[in-house]
């Protein structure tokens, strides 16, 4: 399997993390502001806050609303890690799903009884910005990935937010794959915005049940969609290498259905 080469948000972690470990920003150091690490880094602020947000939720620093951000002790970082999924690895981003099922499920469920007015608000801008790259023949994985992400704030649960946001850049490969394997047949980008429809209106009208079934269908039909279009890729040159990737693919289908993500 080939693995992905990490994104730039991931190299400004690695980045980050070794100036904490060489001292460069001790223990309980505030970090510089946005444009003296973003000129220092060579990075933009979308990708240094992408960043911080890993940083976040790996507990290698604690950011404040108005004071900033400061580095935590090794004693009260989290030991938990999760092993990105490969865009060319299909069974990583269905065992992704496998999660998201339970997760996204409870998620949708709070959401539809728990939801502000504001966060009505913000599924609508992400539903319309779909909607708008889908028209555009752009991907719109942003748009979908805070679609995601609101309805974790929506929960009014602290620990769905943490969990999403540690889980955000693992859920973007999964999500921007998905899209894009969608966007190679047509008609596939159009049901993939029914689904977000019918989750966004079921929360809007407080319909928990409903909720976790559209978010649940919504997920199996996406982990599908990406199962399907692995099965049917185009034969590789070399014979071994082709049928090694049938094989895979045929393994990730199976996997996929005995675990009820393809119903």
């Amino acid at each position: 399997m080939t693995l992905a080469m990490p994104s730039l948000p991931e190299r400004l972690v690695d980045a980050i993390a070794a100036d904490i470990a060489a001292g460069r920003y001790p223990v309980g150091a505030k970090l510089p502001a946005e444009p003296a690490l973003c000129e220092h880094y060579g990075v933009s602020r979308t990708v240094l806050r992408e960043a911080m947000a890993r940083m976040k939720s790996d507990g290698l620093i604690d950011t404040q609303q108005g004071r900033g951000s400061f580095v935590l002790a090794p004693s009260v970082r989290t030991p938990f890690r999760f092993e990105a999924p490969s865009a060319q690895s299909t069974q990583s981003i269905l065992e992704l799903a496998e999660l998201r099922l339970g997760v996204e499920g409870m998620a949708a469920a709070l959401a539809a009884t728990r939801r502000t007015p504001e966060q009505l608000a913000r599924l609508k801008h992400c539903l319309d910005d779909m909607a708008r790259a889908l028209a555009e023949g752009s991907s719109g994985s942003e748009a979908d990935l805070e679609f995601h992400r609101t309805i974790a704030d929506a929960t009014g649960n602290g620990h769905y937010r943490l969990f999403m946001d540690y889980l955000r850049r693992f859920y973007a490969v999964a999500i921007d794959v998905a899209r894009s394997r969608s966007a190679e047949a047509d008609g596939l980008s159009q049901q993939a915005q029914a689904e977000h429809r019918a989750v966004y209106q079921a929360i809007v009208d407080g319909d928990a049940a409903a909720a976790e079934q559209a978010i649940q269908r919504h997920i199996r039909a996406a982990a599908a969609r990406l199962a399907a279009a692995q099965a049917t890729a185009p034969a590789a040159p070399a014979a071994a290498s082709s049928s090694s990737q049938r094989r895979k693919a045929s393994t990730s289908l199976s996997r996929a259905r005995d675990s009820g993500i393809t119903k």
